[in-house]
């Protein structure tokens, strides 16, 4: 479950946080609003492809990050691949630069890995 998500420079998004609270959350808006812009920023998060595109006009680079409550099952495949940070919690980091370079920040490890090693399972969340 999403716990957080932050989002700067990112298609037409200076600066945006949203916080879910507990239960259900929705989000809802007129047509250009920025909902699907923030599903994309949460696929980039879990190993989307990025292109230079998504950063922001003026800007350098666009930089993404979300928190999640993970289950058991997710942690176990996070563990398996040594990317176990806290149990029970994972946070993503992603910046895209300019000419469309993207830099993973991923849990156990401050090092970027490959996108391959680290796309999340849709069905161990």
């Amino acid at each position: 479950m999403l716990r957080a998500l932050e989002v700067r420079d990112f298609v037409l998004i200076d600066r945006a946080s949203l916080e879910p609270g507990a239960g259900f959350t929705c989000l809802t808006g007129e047509t250009g609003a920025g909902k699907s812009i923030l599903v994309d920023a949460i696929e980039l998060l879990v190993g989307g492809r990025a292109d230079a595109a998504v950063v922001r006009e003026g800007a350098e680079k666009a930089e993404l990050s979300a928190e999640f409550d993970v289950s058991s099952k997710l942690n176990g495949w996070l563990d398996e691949r040594d990317l176990a940070g806290d149990p029970g919690q994972l946070v993503l980091r992603r910046t895209i630069d300019r000419s469309g370079r993207s830099r993973c920040s991923r849990p156990g490890s401050h090092r970027p890995r490959p996108r391959s090693q680290t796309r999340y399972p849709a069905a161990a969340c």
